[in-house]
């Protein structure tokens, strides 16, 4: 059998056997273009575009992109898409079917792709045998992305929203009750601003003695004195807690309309770098690859029957 191996006598064989192996190859020839035809295997047509994550945060360790993909590839687009464009139907998968929902995600994975590029973009593919169909899912994908993330932000922002309010409302109470504290001492007793008061009374008190002020004068400031003495301590206390609650009542009142303005924002949160549009060529079956896979296979299958054939013939001789 190793004879029949060496180059010379697989030619000397070719060539005997030259009408069978033309026969042979022209009948998986014309087999091959029959059953890739569209009578037989339907022609699809790809779709395709590419975007970039924009108006959006990172939640994880992940990237935008990666967070983009983790939505577009979620369970919830998918049967979004599903139910848009009846994929049933076109998958012909019917609804009755045993594990339907397993076969028609596993079809829709086959046809339908979002795979991250080198470059942090998102490819998005899709395959159909109408090609308008093919193009308009992958807008429709774009859409149900913006939506989808639109809907969680506007769900967290207005969680936040919520938060704040609650917070705003208690600083409120705690201002109020300080300022209720506040009010007697202002009013019995005369209390207003500790550090300026402090300072012109006693200003004012070494000012009446050098100048000779009547007594009644003298009287009011040293009763404004004690005041700040027995009073003052509590009253710039509470001074300085209100000045306090304000402004982390204001830096709350800033994040709540914040928060409120992302509630009711309408921003979308892809960057179409490459749009979709309906292919004038059909991306699959690669025919002349099936012809040729198809020729190389059963002339290869045939030689080796050729050999099988001599090889038989040669030992009984």
């Amino acid at each position: 059998m190793k004879s029949f191996f060496d180059n010379q006598d697989l030619v000397k064989l070719i060539w005997k056997w030259k009408r069978h192996l033309i026969g042979v190859g022209t009948i998986a020839i014309v087999g091959a273009a029959i059953f890739s035809s569209p009578w037989f295997i339907t022609p699809m047509f790809q779709s395709q575009a590419r975007i970039y994550p924009t108006n959006t945060n990172t939640y994880s360790e992940e990237s935008e992109s990666e967070q983009m993909l983790e939505v577009l590839n979620s369970t919830d687009i998918k049967w979004q898409l599903i139910d848009t464009f009846n994929l049933e139907e076109r998958f012909e998968i019917p609804e009755d079917e045993a594990h339907f929902r397993t076969k028609i995600l596993k079809e829709y994975n086959d046809r339908i792709t979002c795979k991250k590029t080198e470059y942090e973009s998102i490819e998005l593919k899709a395959l159909d045998a109408d090609p308008q169909v093919a193009s308009d899912m992958i807008d429709s994908l774009i859409v149900f992305y913006n939506r989808k993330v639109l809907i969680l932000n506007r769900q967290k922002a207005r969680e936040q929203a919520t938060f704040y309010e609650k917070d705003l409302n208690r600083k409120r109470r705690e201002i109020e009750a300080v300022a209720a504290e506040m009010e007697p001492l202002r009013k019995e007793y005369g209390l207003l601003d500790y550090e300026i008061q402090a300072e012109q009374v006693t200003q004012g008190y070494m000012s009446a003695l050098a100048g000779g002020a009547n007594s009644r004068a003298i009287a009011d400031i040293k009763n404004l004195m004690t005041n700040l003495e027995e009073k003052g301590g509590r009253f710039f206390l509470l001074q300085k807690e209100l000045l306090a609650l304000e402004m982390q009542r204001d830096t709350i009142a800033s994040r709540y309309d914040k928060a409120l303005a992302n509630a009711e924002k309408d921003v979308t949160y892809t960057m179409v770098v490459e749009e979709p549009f309906p292919a004038d060529k059909k991306a699959y079956p690669t025919r002349w690859l099936i012809v040729l896979v198809s020729l190389v296979a059963v002339e290869f299958l045939a030689l080796l029957t050729i050999l099988g054939l001599e090889g038989i013939q040669s030992s009984k001789s």
